[in-house]
């Protein structure tokens, strides 16, 4: 059970506040029943949260990761008014979510945070994966800005695809590390066939420094393994569907902090002549988060899309956040080879990074460079 608001009028309507008990169709219902919540780590503010029973006075942690009836999400109203579908920005607010105390079963209130939405921005993200020896990592970043900058991010990808060929329109091609990088692939591209490895390396610096100068917001994480804990195939789905929820949540927490909503892109997995290609693992992944009080608390009243999975390349951010998974995961194979390291992740600037330590904990860092000593170490 738990208490709405709405966000803005609706129809001239005064505000209201009241309370839901939500019964579900047989289609949700089972919709409902298919999700699981994906969740398993806290961030560290939240920690420190507990709720004293009124009743009994016994103090406990939320449940920060148990199923909820409902996403802690923003509801839009069906209709403006009898029989007219409303098409207007009000939302029916999440305002507060009771749990019941483990020791007597009374119903405690839980206030959920609500943050006025100031301003949007949008998020690039795109994966990689490296394997050496017995060791596989599993890669995804994400790069952004507010929507106010974006079109000159463009500019500068424009700007950079000319310098690189001037004799094709920048639109007409795609800036994909792994044909750039590679010689065999390097010779068959219609742009890149020209290129030394020396172009190449003086590409991959004028990419680092647009993305310094630019003062983005970049997000990485990498995961590893063992490819001996189980499948190939189940290892790398584990640790993508793993990485993507942390990094997409990380990224919404901070973006919320802001009044910010972020409308979150990827590119695609599958071939399709389609925009938009639905990934029932993303989905999933997503709407089941969506059904945790830790949701509420990193949305904190903010409408959040669905991200999305459209065509490779089909914006300059998703160019961008191919070229820094491209780089971190070549650091991993290249640490783990024992070589030098081509391209310095520091030079990119700033980068919000995330991934394990050896003691299984969670750890981001905010910092120019990779914290390879933190995570692995």
């Amino acid at each position: 059970m738990c208490s709405v608001k709405s966000g803005e009028s609706v129809a001239k309507r005064d505000p209201k506040v009241f309370v839901i008990n939500h019964k579900y169709s047989k289609r949700q219902q089972h919709e409902f029943d298919s999700l699981s919540v994906p969740l398993r780590h806290l961030p560290e503010n939240l920690g420190k949260i507990k709720l004293s029973c009124p009743a009994c006075s016994y103090t406990f942690p939320p449940a920060w990761f148990e199923k909820q009836g409902v996403p802690l999400k923003p509801v839009k109203p069906k209709y403006e008014t009898k029989g007219v579908e409303y098409t207007g920005p009000a939302r029916w607010i999440l305002t507060n979510i009771s749990q019941k105390c483990p020791r007597c079963g009374t119903d405690i209130p839980i206030e959920l945070p609500v943050n006025k939405l100031k301003t949007r921005g949008s998020l690039f993200g795109d994966d990689a994966q490296r394997g050496h020896d017995n060791k596989i990592v599993f890669i995804y970043s994400l790069v952004g800005a507010d929507q106010s900058l974006v079109p000159k991010l463009e500019k500068e990808i424009r700007n950079l695809k000319g310098n690189i060929c001037s004799s094709k329109p920048p639109e007409s091609w795609s800036l994909h590390m792994k044909e750039l990088w590679s010689g065999g692939h390097r010779k068959k591209h219609p742009v890149f066939k020209e290129l030394s490895f020396g172009d190449v390396i003086n590409i991959s610096n004028d990419l680092c420094g647009l993305i310094k100068e630019q003062n983005l917001f970049v997000y990485n994480i990498a995961l590893c393994a063992k490819k001996t804990d189980g499948k190939p195939g189940s290892i790398v789905n584990h640790l993508k569907n793993e990485a993507y929820i942390l990094l997409v949540l990380n990224a919404i927490d901070e973006w919320t902090s802001k009044n910010a909503q972020p409308q979150i892109f990827f590119d695609s997995e599958k071939k399709s002549q389609a925009n938009e290609t639905i990934h029932k693992w993303a989905q999933e992944t997503f709407r089941g988060s969506q059904h945790s009080l830790l949701y509420g608390f990193i949305a904190k009243g903010i409408e959040i899309p669905e991200p999305k999975f459209v065509v490779p390349a089909s914006h300059a951010g998703l160019e961008i956040a191919d070229f820094v998974s491209y780089v971190i995961a070549r650091y991993h194979l290249r640490k783990w080879q024992g070589k030098d390291i081509e391209i310095d992740p520091a030079s990119m600037g700033l980068v919000t990074y995330l991934g394990y330590d050896d003691q299984g904990h969670l750890i981001w860092r905010r910092q120019e460079g990779y914290p390879w000593d933190i995570f692995y170490n």
